[in-house]
């Protein structure tokens, strides 16, 4: 009996240490499928950033070709050549929204060389792919909690939200200033909606830094974001858009100064989703 009670023990030990060694295997691979998983998406929006300012640009390019300004053809043959190669890459992905990334790259084949195109079809079709490529990232982003439940991250959703949306408002105001700027002209319909979208634009990033700001005042490594500049860079275009088109008919600045004043509000704007991909990387290679 002694003997017996003996083997039992054994038995049960061992039976312990086999479930207990099983349970710990299960939990390393699905840590690590977990891991790869964020590793994904993490690429993917970070192809999606390039994707949505390559598109923002070459709306805004385009436009001022199509509107006068040949000037631009160069930058936009560039811009052209640099959405190829981030559509290349997005043919890569083993990714489970494969369906809506297929969309965007034969979207992006089909309007591609826009030539013939009217300012206004350009412009819709550059609006419907930058708004899906939008939907997309929103849909990449909240697919998995990348911050891990960190509160050093918990300012990501205003990132792929408020941020993002103020870019595209911004990247949507610099396209229409171009072509303006290029033509030398405004209608009133053009210079009604141009108003909306320096409201949408002081709206957005105001309350995206407002955000910022206070995340920052709590999480001291959030100096990167370097919140003073980036906001200074959208006020002053929409300086620009109230006293060089808004305020005038027939406006005289050059459609490429215009261009670039407007680029450098949405570069400031896409650099803090640059900050954000990069201290996602930074803790990912802690961890």
């Amino acid at each position: 009996m002694p003997g017996f009670v003996q083997l039992s023990t054994l038995l049960a030990l061992a039976t312990a240490v086999l479930l207990a060694t099983l349970l710990y295997g299960l939990h390393r691979r699905s840590r690590r499928q977990k891991q790869q998983h964020i590793q994904l998406n993490i690429r993917q929006l970070a192809l999606l950033r390039a994707l949505i300012a390559g598109f923002q640009r070459h709306r805004g390019l385009s436009n001022g070709v199509l509107c006068g300004d040949s000037s631009l053809s160069q930058d936009l043959a560039e811009t052209r050549q640099s959405l190829d190669r981030h559509s290349q890459a997005a043919q890569t992905l083993n990714s489970s929204h494969s369906a809506a990334w297929n969309g965007l790259i034969d979207h992006w084949s089909r309007m591609r060389e826009g030539r013939g195109s009217d300012p206004a079809n350009n412009l819709a079709q550059h609006h419907l792919i930058i708004r899906n490529s939008i939907f997309l990232m929103e849909d990449v982003a909240n697919e998995i909690d990348l911050s891990e439940g960190q509160a050093s991250l918990a300012y990501l959703p205003c990132i792929w939200r408020e941020v993002i949306q103020a870019a595209e408002w911004a990247g949507q105001a610099r396209a229409l200033g171009t072509g303006i700027a290029a033509a030398g002209r405004s209608s009133a319909e053009q210079r009604v909606r141009l108003r909306f979208l320096y409201q949408k634009i002081q709206q957005l990033a105001g309350s995206a830094f407002a955000t910022l700001q206070r995340h920052a005042a709590q999480h001291p490594q959030s100096a990167a974001f370097q919140l003073p500049q980036r906001a200074q860079a959208v006020e002053d275009l929409l300086n620009c858009i109230d006293h060089e088109l808004l305020s005038k008919e027939q406006p005289v600045i050059a459609a490429k100064a215009y261009f670039q004043r407007a680029t450098g509000a949405i570069d400031g704007l896409l650099a803090l989703v640059d900050s954000a991909l990069a201290q996602l990387e930074q803790r990912r290679s802690v961890t």
